[in-house]
């Protein structure tokens, strides 16, 4: 099957759809359906992709750090010192008008930061596995049939966090999402003999340093060698080149969800998407591409 023209996938006309480029997007889909389930693989960004930004009442939509400081044993210090931090940084992450490299320098410094405050803590295991279970509805409509279409036609899904791995295994457990297929590459806690952090095992991963670097050596990369095609996704600019690097790419569909100071970054977003889904709180245009791939 061969699609003339986008709009012959109807979720692709809706009013919060952006296109950087229509003839460049209906080439790459055509491909992606072409080429078939067999050369095609799934990325996705967790934070407030795999997850909803907002929810139906306003609240925003824990991260997989906020899961962490909402665990009751948490202490208080560390709660109040990582809203502060958040307060400082999070404004120059969706910065529309700050450079990639100047941003970069502020996410390194906020990471650093957030991970020497975790250091000494009690690692809550019981706790996060239960906050996993409350994320369950936080998850965008829609995610369901994604894992279920890509178990059934067996093309790997890559969960590629630079949040806290635990947080986001915690999630994806309680929403029986962590099958065979799905493999996870995040920022995995060290623990001492007494589940005291320690710190984070291997090179920290931030938004703008996820590429092919952290997957190489992987399980995930093993299983994808041969899969050419990506549908990648992600919230933020630095998840656009989550595939970057990945030699044996030959298509790579970029989606990206705009949840936040929309009018400044869209034009941001597009330069670095192919698609951009302004405060859309679905997965309705990767599955409406997913359904032409058999």
């Amino acid at each position: 099957m061969k699609i003339s023209d986008l709009t012959d996938i109807p979720e692709l006309n809706k009013p919060y759809v952006h296109i950087r480029n229509k003839e460049e997007l209906l080439s790459k889909i055509n491909r992606i359906i072409k080429d078939g389930h067999r050369k095609l693989q799934i990325v996705s960004d967790f934070d407030h992709t795999l997850t909803k930004h907002k929810m139906e009442n306003g609240k925003t939509v824990l991260t997989s750090f906020g899961m962490f400081r909402e665990c009751p044993s948490v202490p208080q210090f560390y709660k109040d010192e990582d809203n502060r931090l958040s307060a400082i940084y999070k404004p120059i992450e969706a910065d529309p008008v700050m450079t990639t490299e100047e941003k970069i320098k502020h996410m390194i410094d906020w990471y650093t930061a957030g991970h020497n405050l975790l250091k000494g803590q009690k690692f809550p295991n019981n706790e996060l596995m239960e906050i996993g279970h409350k994320m369950i509805e936080c998850f965008r409509v829609g995610v369901q049939d994604l894992i279920a279409w890509s178990k059934a036609q067996q093309v790997p899904v890559l969960v590629f966090s630079a949040g806290l791995g635990e947080s986001v295994v915690a999630a994806l457990k309680a929403a029986n999402f962590l099958l065979p297929h799905v493999k996870v590459i995040s920022n995995f806690l060290a623990l001492d003999d007494e589940d005291r952090i320690v710190g984070i095992k291997g090179e920290v991963i931030h938004t703008y340093n996820k590429n092919e670097a952290a997957i190489k050596g992987t399980e995930y990369y093993e299983m994808v060698k041969d899969r050419t095609n990506v549908i990648l996704m992600g919230d933020n600019i630095g998840d656009a080149g989550m595939a970057e690097g990945m030699e044996h790419c030959d298509v790579v569909i970029k989606v990206g969800f705009l949840g936040h100071s929309a009018e400044g970054n869209l034009q941001n977003y597009l330069n670095k998407f192919d698609i951009v889904l302004v405060n859309d709180q679905t997965m309705d245009i990767v599955n409406a591409i997913l359904k032409l791939v058999l």
